[in-house]
């Protein structure tokens, strides 16, 4: 038994109702969007991307392109649990960085210092206010830095003649100890690595153990020795290692390093000494003083 429909009985064709009833629904009106494009830029890496194994994604790359910071950046730079895992910034920076596959851990340190400042300045300006002391009178005082007066540092040829260094294919340094038939292969640390530096002095001083900050670094930056990579004979050599030459190397260590060059010029209101200091990256450096 078919049904009869009203429309049918008043000789309305439903077909056409329905189309007609179609064209007086309104469409929604168009919402405003207040959504932000986020602006990106492109900030040169010390390293120049030298320094990287092949597999890196930043191989031979010169630059690395972030984000500007956004509120979602604060609130992981304010969040206490972050802060009390020592995690805030890394993970900061994992969010600006515009590639995925550059992980924070795996940046060599110089790399992850550019990217912080350039983040600092594109979030809150190049001007850095602070306070600190000055080295001269000791007065502590506030004082005003240009990051972008901040310049990137690469190892010079002078700087490789001088103390008579090879970059090797893959990225390492082939230093000669002077008056000595050691040659020592070594290469740039990574975020991760300073971190597990850090942690580990830490440890020990939170245990009262020895603490080791120069064997340590020379654990994690020497590679080989005349071509020797065994674990334990470079153990060996570093534990007898004269200080002389432990000190050598890490001379020359930082003379190769690319960074960013944290001297800043400097005078103080007290005493009026002028000089250079290190700018401080102190905890207000991600706040503006708006």
């Amino acid at each position: 038994m078919s049904v009869r429909t009203n429309e049918g009985r008043l000789g309305i064709d439903p077909d056409l109702f329905e189309e007609e009833n179609d064209k007086t629904k309104e469409a929604p009106p168009p919402t405003s969007s207040l959504k932000f494009v986020t602006p990106t830029e492109f900030v040169e890496l010390p390293s120049r991307g030298h320094f990287y194994g092949p597999d890196h994604p930043l191989h031979q790359q010169q630059v690395v392109e972030i984000k500007h910071m956004t509120t979602k950046e604060e609130d992981i730079l304010t969040s206490m649990a972050l802060l009390k895992q020592g995690v805030a910034l890394d993970r900061m920076l994992e969010n600006v960085v515009v590639d995925p596959k550059v992980k924070v851990e795996n940046l060599l340190l110089g790399d992850k210092n550019a990217l912080i400042i350039a983040t600092r300045i594109h979030g809150y300006g190049p001007e850095y206010n602070t306070s600190l002391k000055c080295p001269s009178c000791g007065e502590l005082q506030s004082y005003s830095f240009n990051l972008e007066s901040l310049n990137s540092q690469f190892p010079t040829e002078e700087a490789l003649k001088e103390y008579n260094i090879e970059i090797s294919s893959t990225g390492t340094f082939l230093i000669a100890l002077p008056k000595t038939d050691y040659t020592v292969e070594a290469r740039l640390i990574s975020s991760s690595e300073e971190k597990k530096i850090t942690d580990a002095q830490a440890y020990k001083k939170k245990k009262n153990f020895p603490e080791t900050p120069i064997t340590d670094l020379l654990r994690i930056i020497i590679v080989s020795v005349n071509g020797i990579s065994d674990p334990g004979a470079l153990g060996e050599f570093i534990a007898t290692l004269p200080a002389i030459h432990a000190r050598y190397i890490r001379r020359v260590y930082d003379k190769l390093v690319p960074s960013i060059d944290m001297k800043h010029s400097f005078v103080c209101a007290d005493c009026n000494h002028e000089g250079t200091v290190e700018v401080p990256l102190n905890t207000d450096f991600f706040w503006s003083n708006a």
